[in-house]
């Protein structure tokens, strides 16, 4: 069974998986619409038959939590694959410091994708290890 990880943002969405006891990172979704990033996220799990999802939360931040929560229901509806939650804290943070050494300009979209990219991967990494 694979596992998604999702970094939900306001405007992308980090996402890592598991692939044999690999955790990889996919490219970031990138949308202006709920809809469509769901329609994205669907995609991935019928292509990678998907059998956990795995929602980064913001533990701490009432406001952000309850829009993770919003979207996993949502999602969930039309997924029917059990969603899970993990805490994301600082796992932005970690990306950045990591990504400090390459080189890459923090205003370009490029550097935001690779943070949430890697901060997806974090997450999935933590729930794996509980």
């Amino acid at each position: 069974m694979k596992i998604l990880a999702l970094d939900l943002g306001e405007k992308r969405i980090g996402v890592a998986m598991t692939e044999e006891d690999i955790v990889t990172t996919l490219p970031t979704i990138v949308y202006h619409h709920r809809d469509e990033a769901i329609g994205q996220i669907l995609g991935i799990c019928r292509n990678n038959e998907i059998g956990t999802i795995v929602m980064g939360l913001p533990v701490g931040n009432v406001a952000s939590e309850d829009v993770v929560h919003s979207f996993a229901i949502e999602l969930n509806k039309l997924a029917e694959i059990p969603i899970k939650y993990e805490n994301e804290s600082m796992t932005s943070k970690e990306a950045e410091r990591i990504l400090a050494g390459k080189k890459l300009n923090p205003r370009t979209q490029q550097y935001k994708e690779e943070v949430d990219r890697l901060s997806a991967k974090m997450i999935l990494e933590q729930f794996l290890n509980k």
